[in-house]
């Protein structure tokens, strides 16, 4: 080991108790739970702040990626709260020297110091817990850096460490030996910006921002021109396309899109690609209402349940019980912060704290949590503004391609209105698979009756067990067991990945005066080249959905081949399975929004057919998902006959009895649901109705 770096080493520890080697309880008590939600009425913090140093320099490994993007929110914190609280400071102080310089010196004392990079490796092969550099040395994750992903906290490291040299937090020493990890974490050694990801995803966009930073601090590192020409490259296969294409939202959305504002805050795009961040950002937005729960292409997203934690940390926490919850939420702050922007804050409040409800009461814990987490905007006069939108197709590529991405019902997104989403863009992308056509979200009285119902589908990783998984039209060969599809082309059975097409001319979407919406999309080739599969759907004001389904099989089907929609509602303990013959199921609620109180029940009616089946089967469902049972009617189709069906779903409060549903199918297709004095009709030319007593209307 170097003389200088023994002297420079213990110079780090000269501020730290002599019993550094080992914590007291008293210091495991001072370091534990940080970041704290408040430190105003810390009694002693350079107490704390130095038994956290301690605590975070002794440990074996830490998180490169994920584990600074605490320490950003609690500087975003500080910087927003007019940089009155010092014992924020001093917290983030102890943060970065324990984590950068103390661990730079912990290596030094083995003599790897060399070793240490806080960016992330392009070019070393092996594994994810190791890589090996050209030379032969012989990287570990979360101890040398953090690997392929390690960038993710790049960004983080870099705005914390330009704070605390602002409020001269750093000495002179300290400054050197940082700017010598960042010049050796930037140099060829460790980074070839000419290999891994050339396009924008999540893993150059998340690891770009700790890189536009380096090369707004350190513009003279190694590397600079090949690093912005990388930055280049990526941003312009963003704006080229015009978006990004990574469907699984939860985890892999926020860490592209703070990397989109990574990128623009420090390479001075904020205003210059304002259009391309907006249209991305408005992309995202449409995934968004207000009815307090959420759901995914590929993840249920269930609500976090425990409020009182949430509003005592709505900085860390979230509505979501997702990996990383805080940090869609700072997504959507930052972005409404630069550019003062009401929707993106009311994103932010949906995001944090599942929004308002529908009658907001006075000044309570959530209100007071709240003002808190933002006091900013507040300050400002800068307020939630609800995005005015009614039924509609959301656009990938909004600016340039104009692909039809989602389908929205809903008439509006205020807390308390029923939405429903379905999923129509048919490529896939590296997490996700056949999704094309999936009912993804159906939210109305602030409950949760249908969401994702596979996480990578057919990819093998433990979610769904395939095109069965999914909230569509399912077609079969007979001689398998209806749902349980072979997802394989093979002994007559057809798969729709790869070779489905949407249909343009029938997408079709509506809203009424009266608060009802309509959407329809179709696909050909559905299971078969030339068949083919229109769906249409009412949501009423009410948060009924009926759902029309009609499906044109091809001559290439032949015979012997089943079809129907298939639904997976929330299981219930001691649900039997297997086939029944009722055409009707019950089941509770996903979840309910937190400022629910009156937990609601689902009742599915599936219209009768002499030659319908009609079953249940339990399913095994990914880690992110609540427990589901696979709910289906189907029945024989033959070549060249349209087959019909038609699901209602009402909603009711489990103290009441359901509605009782009557459904009729014509021979044309026209169908139509009676329920509770309301009439729904659709017609096969794409138009419909809701019918009211004249005092409902």
């Amino acid at each position: 080991m170097k003389f200088a770096g023994l002297i420079l080493f213990s110079l780090l520890y000269s501020s730290l108790p002599a019993s550094a080697l080992k914590l007291t309880a008293s210091q495991m008590e001072l370091a534990a739970g940080h970041p704290r939600p408040s430190y105003e009425e810390v009694a002693d913090i350079i107490a704390m702040a130095e038994a956290l140093r301690d605590e975070l320099s002794q440990r074996k490994s830490y998180s490169f990626s994920r584990g600074w993007w605490v320490w950003d929110r609690l500087r975003a914190r500080y910087v927003d709260g007019n940089r009155r609280n010092r014992n924020e400071l001093l917290i983030l102080q102890a943060v970065f020297r324990a984590l950068i310089l103390d661990w730079h010196a912990k290596l030094e004392t083995n003599g790897e110091e060399e070793l240490m990079f806080i960016f992330f490796v392009t070019t070393a092969p092996g594994s994810k817990v190791e890589r090996q550099l050209p030379d032969g040395a012989v990287l570990k994750r979360d101890y040398h850096g953090g690997g392929y992903h390690g960038g993710w906290g790049g960004g983080a490291r870099m705005r914390i460490y330009e704070e605390l040299v602002k409020q001269r937090m750093l000495t002179e020493e300290e400054q050197v030996r940082f700017k010598k990890i960042v010049y050796q974490s930037m140099s060829s050694r460790f980074l070839d910006f000419t290999k891994g990801s050339q396009s924008a995803d999540n893993h150059s966009f998340g690891n770009a921002g700790g890189i536009a930073m380096a090369l707004k601090l350190f513009p003279k590192a190694p590397q600079a021109r090949e690093a912005r020409a990388w930055i280049d490259r990526i941003w312009k296969h963003l704006a080229d396309f015009g978006d990004w294409t990574e469907w699984n939202y939860f985890p892999y959305g926020p860490i592209f899109l703070h990397g989109m504002i990574d990128i623009a805050e420090a390479m001075g795009w904020i205003e210059t690609e304002a259009e391309l961040i907006h249209a991305v950002g408005k992309r995202v937005l449409g995934f968004i209402h207000g009815g307090g729960l959420r759901g995914g292409p590929n993840c249920g997203s269930p609500v976090f349940p425990d409020r009182e934690a949430l509003y005592r940390d709505p900085w860390n926490l979230g509505n979501y019980r997702v990996e990383s919850p805080g940090r869609d939420g700072h997504f959507w702050y930052r972005l409404a912060q630069h550019y003062r922007n009401g929707h993106y804050l009311w994103a932010a409040t949906q995001s944090v704290f599942g929004g308002v409800p529908p009658k907001a009461k006075g000044k309570d814990s959530f209100s007071c949590a709240y003002s808190k987490r933002f006091a900013w905007f507040h300050q400002r006069s800068i307020r939630p503004t609800v995005p005015e939108d009614t039924a509609r197709i959301g656009l990938l590529s909004s600016l340039k391609n104009k692909i039809p991405e989602r389908l929205y019902l809903a008439t509006n997104r205020k807390a308390g209105t029923p939405f429903v989403s379905y999923f129509l863009y048919p490529k896939k992308d590296q997490h996700l698979d056949s999704l094309s056509g999936q009912l993804y979200e159906y939210v109305a009285n602030g409950a949760k009756f249908l969401h994702s119902s596979g996480k990578y589908s057919m990819l093998g990783k433990g979610g769904g067990t395939g095109e069965e998984s999914l909230d569509v039209f399912l077609v079969m060969n007979g001689k398998n067991p209806f749902p349980l599809h072979p997802d394989r082309a093979e002994d007559g059975d057809f798969i729709r990945k790869n070779t489905i097409q949407l249909i343009a001319s029938a997408l079709k979407v509506e809203s009424n005066a009266h608060g009802d919406s309509y959407g329809q999309f179709g696909w050909d080739n559905y299971y078969g080249g030339g068949s083919r599969w229109i769906r249409k759907s009412v949501l009423t004001r009410e948060g009924v959905l009926i759902v029309s389904d009609t499906y044109t099989p091809s001559s290439k089907l032949g015979a012997g081949y089943l079809g129907g929609p298939i639904w997976h509602l929330a299981r219930e303990e001691g649900q039997k399975e297997g086939p029944r013959t009722e055409s009707w199921f019950d089941a509770p609620a996903f979840e309910h929004a937190w400022w629910q109180k009156s937990p609601q029940r689902i009742r599915l009616t599936l219209h009768p057919g002499k030659k319908h089946k009609y079953g249940q089967l339990r399913q095994n469902t990914s880690q992110d998902l609540e427990p589901n049972i696979t709910t289906f009617a189907c029945s024989p189709i033959s070549p060249g006959k349209p087959a019909h069906f038609l699901s209602v779903f009402t909603p009711y409060p489990v103290d009441t009895l359901p509605p009782e549903v009557n459904t009729i199918i014509s021979d044309k297709g026209s169908c139509s649901a009676l329920f509770a004095d309301i009439k729904v009709d659709i017609y096969p030319d794409g138009t419909w109705r809701v019918t009211r007593p004249r005092s409902q209307n």
